[in-house]
């Protein structure tokens, strides 16, 4: 169902494509409808385009990944980007294309936020140390204590800036494992924690490690999928820690809610076992709250935090270990371990700079009970879309700036992605899911890519309906 000629319409939201050479060349909206008939202008104009294109793509495919290259192409065009702004991707042709991927949820404020890029130079321009390896520096304890505040946690907390998320993961780890003296850990099946080798090991979805099994055996690892079932695991008293991701985003919008949190926590106390909760993707503002913890509702504390991606607006590596405080210290206190959760950017004060300017602007949106009115906006229509069109949409869940449409297939939720990609809409499916498109949204996301979104949605959801 790829839109492959122009169509005699005032939508303007309508795409032309034009054939030149074996290559297909985007010219925009309705608006230019005039260079259908001056097609080999056009195509003379585009010549040295298409050469320098031919060139890069060849350059890239040799010498960068050409894996990644013959995917893109598989869609039919492969888009070389250029500029980001708000919910918006400029390509080498100035074509916009309406991004609902956020660069994988970091860019909650939308692409190069001006406050943050402002932020960011100001740093830069107090020529502030890459890091303090034999000192400290003087924005950690303000991020520090901002964070804990906004998580509304209880007694005494830490807070260690790392780079990754999933450096995150493997220190929160390294503490369970050095705290309790045991070696198996615990995951909800599902889950996504990252992509190193350590990491990887918390994945039950084996081709994720296809081809180098070799390097994740080394871990004790055990899923569970039910609260039952983690219960019974824990029991054994054979856990570290047991760790979830409150919102598995990339099992399709699958959540902890506040009993099951409850129950899991009752079964981490009772049993010796740390309860760490990855918000890697879904904390700070992406879900309704500074946690998808509070957004749920849950009425427990873990006893580790992972943060990461929206706190530096995408601008910066940075990843947060919030830690309660008697565990930190029984770990950093021993001698010569004060600063064996590091790496080399670790404590970056560049991403101090940006994460508090970050926590400031979400204040008031975050206590504004106006302040997601556009997103309200759009997930009634995405609920409008399922209830019209049930036997293509299942079920759409909402989640403030992340949205999750599961189709009656994975070959319709593919449909609906490149007829998405066709139309320059940028969006992923859920590789833990395969029936169900994901929606990262930026805050400011702009009513006209929603309504994009929606009509694209809405024809393939029409035409399969027909079909059927």
């Amino acid at each position: 169902m790829w839109r492959t000629e122009c169509e005699d319409t005032a939508d303007s939201t309508r795409l032309l494509w034009i054939a030149a050479g074996n290559d297909l060349a985007h010219v925009g909206g309705v608006g230019k409808a005039a260079c259908y008939n001056e097609s080999a202008r056009l195509k003379l104009c585009h010549e040295g385009f298409f050469a320098f294109m031919s060139t890069l793509l060849k350059d890239y495919s040799h010498y960068v990944n050409q894996g990644w290259a013959d995917t893109l192409d598989a869609l039919g065009t492969v888009p070389i980007f250029v500029k980001a702004q708000g919910d918006r991707l400029y390509d080498t042709e100035d074509n916009v294309w309406f991004d609902f991927i956020g660069h994988y949820g970091a860019t909650l404020f939308g692409h190069n936020f001006e406050p943050l890029t402002r932020a960011l130079k100001r740093a830069l321009d107090a020529q502030l140390p890459a890091g303090a390896p034999l000192g400290i520096t003087t924005l950690a304890p303000n991020l520090a204590k901002t964070l804990i505040e906004r998580l509304q946690l209880r007694g005494n907390w830490n807070n260690w800036t790392l780079s990754t998320g999933a450096e995150a993961v493997e220190a929160a780890l390294k503490i369970a494992v050095s705290s309790t003296g045991r070696r198996k850990i615990l995951v909800r099946r599902g889950a996504f924690h990252g992509l190193t080798a350590f990491t990887l090991q918390l994945n039950d979805r084996t081709f994720w490690r296809k081809g180098y099994e070799v390097l994740t055996e080394s871990v004790l690892v055990d899923f569970f999928d039910d609260v039952d079932e983690g219960n019974q695991l824990l029991a054994s008293e054979h856990y570290a820690a047991l760790l979830v991701e409150p919102v598995q985003a990339i099992a399709g919008g699958r959540i902890l809610n506040a009993d099951e949190a409850d129950r899991l926590r009752t079964g981490c106390t009772r049993y010796g076992s740390l309860f760490i909760t990855d918000e890697v993707f879904s904390g700070m503002g992406r879900c309704g709250d500074y946690s998808a913890m509070q957004a749920l509702g849950w009425r427990v504390e873990p006893d580790i935090i992972l943060l990461s991606k929206t706190l530096t607006g995408g601008l910066i590596p940075s990843a947060q270990l919030v830690v309660r405080q008697a565990l930190f210290n029984a770990f950093t206190c021993r001698p010569g371990c004060s600063k064996l959760l590091s790496s080399t950017f670790s404590g970056n004060p560049l991403g101090h700079s940006v994460a508090l300017e970050v926590l400031a602007h979400l204040e008031p949106v975050l206590s504004d009970p106006e302040g997601n009115l556009p997103q309200a906006h759009f997930t009634a229509q995405l609920s409008e879309l399922a209830k019209a069109y049930p036997t293509s949409l299942v079920n759409v869940l909402s989640l403030t700036n992340l949205h999750f449409l599961r189709f009656t297939t994975a070959d319709l939720a593919s449909e609906v992605w490149r007829y998405l990609h066709a139309n320059q809409i940028l969006t992923t499916i859920c590789s833990h899911q395969p029936d169900t498109l994901k929606l990262i949204c930026a805050l400011g996301q702009t009513t006209e890519s929603q309504d994009r979104l929606y009509e694209v949605i809405e024809y393939v959801c029409e035409e399969a309906s027909n079909a059927g």
